[in-house]
């Protein structure tokens, strides 16, 4: 809104166009002079940081000059913050980064010429969006639009709607979200009925990529891969077609589950024997003796791809008597190779910190997040991001240089999840653990996430000698909490009753709160809904 008396043309234009690439984003309007006028672009909008104004009377200041933030409705339900503000920045960024992606449709940009529903794009962010937003409508409207935009034999395109017929068939990573997408709005939200109206077409997709499968092996479907890691644009080091069966062993299990769920018994056993099969077949073709296939520049090469290693980790598909020589070419890489940074693109990224978490080195995940240096998500910051990169360089000429790109924030999750501890155990957040991993100099974290049953939430606070832990637990839900035990001395109370001494338990005599065991490092209490506020001693 532009208050100016005088008849004048202002232009007000971004200062670096670059990130645009072809996109036609300056608007001129010619002022009538009469009183207070009023322009706004109906169908378009642009995705900007910084503005040169021009032409005005007299010396503008922030008042005179109002941007019109413009994205898709969706309640804010999720926060997060901690002692470490390199984190909250990150979070901060992530933040802006998917609200300027939402625009009917997840978008990959907001700025440039393309604003295009990359699946990849949108289903490697998606859990991220769950713990910030109400994702449920705009996913089950996205569910409808990639169901639409289905072939007859199976296919999918790499992005929905449609814009570009040769985005058929979907790399089977993209393709990814038709499941993905499916499989977490009945996850966050505890809808069934989406996967009753989808299954047929999730099966028409799985049988589309076993027919075009080699021996369990997706073969020719590929095409992107790990998409952007360092230093590049297409992958390095992970072969685009052990992604592309990766996935389609990812894809075949959900789609089993799904099946078991709605009590589709044979379809459930079909699929599982398949996914088996695939399992297989993946093992025999891309696991060597110590780590799994890499793209390697010369014979002498043994350089491991991170990305390789994560993805059969993640789902499990290693080997018992290789995954301990698996994980340590993957801790190599990350620590002796790359100095504690990631060196994995789209895909990878999505998947190391939950595998590093999961197996006992969270503080090695936690390290890789709190980097500064490149690559990472502290150097955006530190190079003075407001959102995401595409590239986790920063590139301010031509080519792939978005700078605000959603699709490496699953590490937005993590900080949930790990950080602050919360994460959903059953369908609709029926069932709620509470563990919050304690590395050496974060302080405290909170977060709260507004569920279908209610608000949950968790907020933990560490000193020198004492710890506490509030969980808040939504009427109709259960709380799995986990304290750590940091001294075995230590005494745990819940509102100042004793529930555990010496290392031995006290007669509890709450009914809602209730023992369940120790593992590893933590004692597992069971409660009910409700606010519980336990402190530990030592």
């Amino acid at each position: 809104h532009y208050p100016l008396r005088r008849q004048r043309q202002m232009c007000i234009r971004d200062r670096n166009t670059a990130p645009n690439q072809n996109a036609e984003a300056t608007d001129v309007y010619i002022l009538k002079g009469d009183g207070l006028e009023v322009y706004e672009p109906r169908f378009t909008y642009h995705g900007f940081r910084y503005v040169e104004v021009s032409g005005f009377p007299g010396v503008p200041n922030l008042n005179n000059v109002e941007g019109c933030v413009v994205h898709t409705d969706v309640e804010n339900v999720g926060d997060f913050f901690c002692s470490n503000e390199l984190l909250n920045r990150i979070h901060h960024n992530i933040i802006w980064g998917q609200l300027s992606n939402m625009m009917s449709i997840p978008t990959d940009c907001p700025q440039r010429d393309e604003r295009y529903g990359w699946l990849g794009d949108a289903h490697l962010s998606a859990e991220e969006a769950a713990f910030n937003f109400d994702m449920a409508a705009f996913y089950t409207k996205f569910l409808k639009d990639i169901q639409l935009a289905q072939k007859d034999d199976g296919s999918l395109p790499d992005a929905v709607p449609l814009y570009l017929g040769r985005l058929y068939p979907a790399d089977p990573a993209w393709g990814s979200a038709y499941m993905t997408l499916a499989w977490l709005v009945h996850s966050y939200y505890g809808d069934r009925t989406i996967l009753e109206e989808h299954y047929s077409s999730l099966k028409k997709y799985i049988e589309f990529l076993r027919a075009n499968s080699e021996g369990n092996i997706l073969k020719k479907l590929g095409k992107y891969g790990d998409w952007c890691p360092p230093g590049s644009v297409i992958p390095k080091r992970t072969p685009v077609e052990l992604t592309s069966s990766w996935y389609y062993c990812h894809d075949v299990n959900l789609l089993a589950r799904i099946a078991r769920l709605l009590g589709k018994k044979d379809d459930a056993r079909r699929y599982s024997k398949l996914a088996e099969g695939i399992k297989e077949a993946f093992n025999k073709n891309y696991l060597e003796d110590d780590q799994y296939k890499a793209q390697r520049m010369s014979p002498a090469e043994r350089s491991p791809s991170q990305t390789s290693n994560v993805l059969p980790l993640y789902l499990d598909m290693v080997p018992k008597e290789k995954k301990e020589k698996v994980l340590q070419s993957l801790l190599q890489s990350i620590v002796q190779e790359q100095d504690y940074h990631l060196d994995t693109g789209i895909l990878g990224t999505r998947y190391i910190l939950d595998v590093l978490t999961d197996n006992g080195y969270g503080h090695v995940a936690y390290r890789i997040v709190n980097q500064r240096s490149y690559p990472g998500w502290g150097y955006m910051v530190e190079e003075g991001a407001t959102t995401l990169w595409e590239r986790w360089e920063k590139i301010t000429g031509g080519g792939m240089n978005s700078h605000n790109h959603i699709m490496l924030g699953s590490v937005d999750a993590w900080l949930y999840r790990v950080i602050a501890g919360i994460s959903s155990l059953a369908p609709g957040w029926k069932r709620i653990r509470v563990k919050p991993q304690i590395f050496d100099g974060l302080d405290y974290a909170a977060a709260r996430v507004k569920t279908v049953r209610g608000e949950a939430g968790v907020s933990w606070q560490k000193a020198k000698d004492s710890f506490e832990l509030i969980a808040l637990i939504p009427v109709g839900s259960e709380g799995e909490v986990y304290i750590p035990v940091l001294g075995e001395d230590c005494i745990v109370r819940e509102s100042k009753k004793v529930l555990w001494q010496k290392g031995a338990l006290r007669k509890i005599g709450k009914a809602d709160v209730s023992f369940s065991g120790r593992k590893g490092k933590y004692l597992i209490f069971k409660t009910g809904s409700g606010s519980y506020r336990f402190n530990l001693e030592w």
